[in-house]
């Protein structure tokens, strides 16, 4: 894997036009009082790094820490508006264009940032004779009732197996879900004021940790990972437009 960071302008030119640019995106807020701030990042991140780590068809991008946050801003966190998120993910992708990567795939690692990462990958295959995709890692799991959730089971086993020194003891979560995370109407979304500050922060009881399986979600979500990556260099690419 190669890593964005790394390498020197030259090395760049030539590499991007064959490799598939990956960008994460994460946040920092909070998780609780037993996770931290960067749960997000340092999750998206591990997912990538184990998927990519032998692959020389992948330049790995620096994480994208910051993300939608405003509704955990009620104890902590480090937000960007939703228009001013589509619009550093888009200049993002246009500067990669512009480093002459033809197919990028942007990764998410929070749920506050999944409507913004779409309309940024939808407007960017407009903009530009490219392949854009995206897709946030637990998308890629087996569904499961609490996964991802926000704080709960499913990121604390995931934490308790990449960062476990960073797993506090206090794991306490609501007693019933929030009503955003319910099933009332199947299809149906529903989002009430206050929802957040109700449930503490947390969307679902933690319990004891279980290394165990949050070694096996992030195999899963690393394993498709690498099928995406193969996916995007599969494709044909565009022809560029005509002048």
């Amino acid at each position: 894997m190669h890593e964005l960071a790394t390498l020197r302008r030259q090395d760049l030119a030539e590499i991007a036009p064959h490799a598939v640019a990956v960008l994460p995106i994460g946040s920092h807020e909070q998780h609780g009082t037993h996770l931290p701030m960067g749960t997000d990042t340092m999750l998206v991140e591990a997912v990538a790094r184990r998927a990519l780590r032998d692959r020389t068809d992948v330049v790995l991008c620096p994480t994208q820490p910051y993300g939608f946050s405003a509704h955990h801003q009620f104890t902590a966190a480090l937000s960007i508006q939703p228009d001013t998120l589509l619009d550093v993910l888009s200049q993002l992708i246009d500067s990669l264009v512009q480093a002459r990567f033809r197919r990028i795939l942007l990764l998410n690692g929070h749920g506050g940032n999944v409507e913004m990462m779409s309309q940024a990958v939808k407007l960017a295959a407009l903009r530009h004779p490219i392949i854009a995709a995206s897709c946030s890692y637990w998308s890629l799991l087996r569904p499961a009732p609490t996964t991802p959730g926000h704080a709960g089971r499913f990121e604390t086993d995931l934490m308790s197996e990449v960062h476990p020194e960073l797993v506090g003891p206090d794991r306490t979560g609501p007693a019933e879900q929030p009503l955003f995370d319910q099933a009332v109407v199947p299809g149906l979304h529903i989002e009430r004021y206050g929802e957040w500050v109700r449930s503490g922060g947390v969307t679902d009881r933690p319990g004891d940790t279980d290394p165990t399986a949050g070694a096996a979600a992030i195999n899963e979500a690393a394993h498709a990972l690498e099928s995406c990556v193969d996916a995007l260099l599969a494709t044909a690419l565009p022809a560029a437009p005509s002048s």
